[in-house]
């Protein structure tokens, strides 16, 4: 079960900043659950039950951010079996609220949605493989690993208890963790007593230069349990130490008083002074800062005397760098300004595409009406700016072709646009390397080189270019002509290969289009081409001389070359001593395994490899087909070595065997003949 939402019955919510205290506009605090954590009341979540293999998270709704200082304070309890398992993780992600991990030893935290993440674990079970000691233990580590004795550890672990070993007794303990993002150092605090320190770059070396990241508690169990709980008080987030608002807004302060309540002096514009999260209502008038000071206790019993300075003005907004569209500067870049200090939101309205922007900054691509709407915390305040971008940037076009070509039969080329994207478009042509005659839209190229077009128009003075580049194409195709093996028995029919066009593109640049034919050269025949072989080259059947000739079809220019077919030793070899063996082994010593044919006058010839047909029938004692490779009919026999095998695939037994066998070589002469015998099957 994933993002299962509860909302605590105090007001709290949108944060603007964080130091010791939290200001906020009035909403409720909203916590999202996952996995076995339910809400057990007074903000208080049980995150897993005494059950095994259990897990649960709970993250509260909006994110922190990490440049400003953190101080959270929490309530833990980790259940009363003293040989439970397995702890809780109070953790810091940026996956969201639905993140949930493994459970187990990896108390939740393990796992892909922790990649990047910080936690600091209050562990209670000793698991050796993580480097864990025998005494219930803190310690911060990231990116979803447990183990302290990985790299992934950053500080610990600890005894969380200094003079108890033992952190599952029932009770309810005091957590607190704190960010310092000047001095780099998370601090871990139990029961009031501060036990770990954590020097890491939070944002650099573990979250990858991101400051935005939720926080939360997850916890798990294994193959032992515990009830373990965590308690988040409303306001457990404090107001910024500095903040700016507008006349007329109304705001929520806030100090992390465990019991609500808190001093505020002066008691102005406040609902009520005694209370740790009142509502702040300065009049529409007032424009002076407005300075408070507050003192509450927190869960330690520590007095705590803080510093809240609000000034209070009107927000507006401005855009610099507001200027016209020309046909040299087709953007415009603008930066939204605001008198208030971040973090704002900034918001560009104006014709459809004709904004990209990166909160301040945008870029304007196209005239027309625009607005810049700017809020400070989430939209507490919000101030709006106006602005105008108008020129005529619109540009004519034409449709050239890339190339052109000079040929022997064409020693001139005719330069001019296909179509304009208007009719009043004037075109204009010039070149640097070429020789150029005639003058308007359409002219002549004499001689190679690269040509510019130059579409205006006459309207707005606005031009755009098209090149074309005119290329001398008096040049033959240089081909490889490309190699064929020798016809052999087993491979009576070969591709060309290595035939082809060594350049396509011989002329420096552009691709002319080959025409590519193949002739036998002894008898003029025309070749087909195989696109099998992965080349222009056909399959030779026979021997003899082949000629590939191509021309390029937009020059007319060709060349040619032949490559040759020869017959391989073994073509046309003689089987009329074909031999039999009359001893199959079959019992996998590597001697006399499989049965088939050898050339008594030509021992280094594969028999096999020269039979097209190969018709074999062995019988048993009794006359019965054991077996046979054929199919339908012997004609269609595969010239196979036989493993002693019947047709079913079954190992035949040791004995006495009559075969006979039909046979035809048709590589080179056709030849034929049959054969028969005994055949004795030993598996010995």
């Amino acid at each position: 079960m994933k993002d299962k939402a509860v909302k605590s019955m105090t007001v709290c919510g949108i944060l603007i900043g964080l130091g010791a205290m939290q200001l906020a506009a009035q909403d409720e605090t909203v916590y999202y659950l996952n996995g076995d954590a339910v809400v057990t009341g007074q903000d208080c979540y049980q995150l897993t039950p005494s059950q095994n293999n259990q897990t649960g998270s709970v993250w509260y709704a909006d994110q922190v951010d990490l440049n400003q200082p953190l101080d959270l304070q929490f309530i833990l309890n980790l259940g009363d079996n003293d040989g439970g398992a397995d702890g809780i993780c109070f953790v810091m992600q940026t996956v969201g609220t639905g993140a949930l991990g493994q459970d187990g030893e990896g108390l939740g935290f393990s796992g892909a949605d922790f990649q990047p993440a910080v936690a600091v674990e209050f562990d209670t079970y000793q698991n050796g493989n993580q480097g864990d000691p025998s005494v219930d233990h803190i310690g911060i580590v990231s990116n979803g690993n447990v183990a302290h004795n990985a790299a992934t550890s950053i500080a610990g672990p600890i005894q969380a208890d200094p003079f108890d070993g033992n952190i599952e007794d029932g009770e309810d303990h005091e957590g607190r963790v704190t960010w310092d993002p000047e001095e780099q150092v998370m601090r871990v605090y139990f029961d009031c007593e501060l036990r770990l320190e954590g020097f890491v770059n939070l944002i650099d070396d573990i979250f990858l230069g991101q400051s935005q990241v939720y926080f939360g508690f997850t916890a798990s169990t294994g193959g032992a349990t515990n009830v373990q709980t965590v308690c988040l008080s409303a306001n457990i987030l404090g107001s910024a130490e500095e903040g700016y608002l507008c006349p007329g807004a109304e705001v929520q302060l806030n100090v992390p008083s465990p019991d609500g309540t808190a001093s505020w002096a002066p008691a102005d514009y406040l609902s009520d002074p005694t209370v740790s999260s009142p509502i702040c209502i300065p009049p529409d008038g007032l424009t002076e800062p407005l300075v408070y000071v507050v003192s509450y206790i927190d869960q330690c019993g520590v007095e705590v005397l803080d510093t809240l300075s609000l000034t209070v003005e009107a927000m507006t907004a401005n855009v610099v760098g507001v200027s016209d569209l020309t046909c040299t500067s087709d953007l415009v870049g603008v930066i939204g300004t605001s008198n208030f200090p971040g973090p704002l939101e900034f918001q560009w309205y104006g014709p459809q595409g004709a904004v990209s922007a990166d909160n301040a900054l945008a870029s304007i691509s196209a005239p027309g009406d625009f607005i810049l709407v700017v809020t400070y915390d989430d939209g507490l305040c919000s101030a709006e700016y106006d602005f105008s971008i108008a020129l005529d940037t619109a540009s004519f076009t034409g449709d050239f072709p890339d190339f052109a070509y000079l040929t022997c039969d064409e020693p001139a080329v005719t330069l001019a646009p296909e179509s304009l994207s208007d009719a009043s478009a004037s075109v204009s042509w010039s070149t640097t390397n070429g020789d150029l005659t005639g003058s308007g839209s359409s002219v002549t190229a004499n001689s190679p080189g690269l040509y510019t077009a130059t579409i205006s128009n006459p309207g707005n003075g606005c031009t755009s270019e098209d090149e074309v580049e005119v290329v001398a194409a008096d040049a033959a195709p240089v081909l490889n002509g490309g190699s064929v093996d020798p016809l052999t028995c087993l491979t009576p029919n070969q591709p060309v290969v290595g035939a082809g066009i060594q350049d396509y593109a011989p002329f420096g640049t552009g691709n002319l289009t080959p025409v590519i034919s193949w002739i036998n050269a002894d008898d003029g025949t025309t070749m087909g081409v195989s696109p099998a072989t992965g080349s222009i080259g056909p399959i030779i059947d026979a021997p003899g001389t082949y000629q590939l000739t191509v021309e390029w079809q937009e020059t007319g220019c060709s060349s040619s070359v032949t490559v040759d077919a020869v017959e391989g030793e073994d073509f046309g070899v003689d089987i009329s001593s074909l031999t039999f063996p009359n001893v199959l082994t079959a019992n996998s010593d590597g001697k006399n395994d499989s049965w088939y044919p050898f050339l008594a006058d030509l021992p280094d010839v594969e028999a096999l490899g020269v039979l097209t047909n190969y018709a074999l029938r062995v019988y048993n004692r009794w006359g019965q087909v054991v077996f046979t490779n054929t199919g339908q009919g012997f004609a269609s026999g595969v010239p196979i070595r036989w493993y002693g095998d019947g047709n079913g695939g079954d190992p035949l037994a040791a004995g006495a065997y009559f075969y006979i066998v039909d046979y035809t070589s048709t590589c080179g002469d056709s030849q034929s003949g049959s054969a028969e015998g005994l055949l004795h099957i030993i598996r010995e």
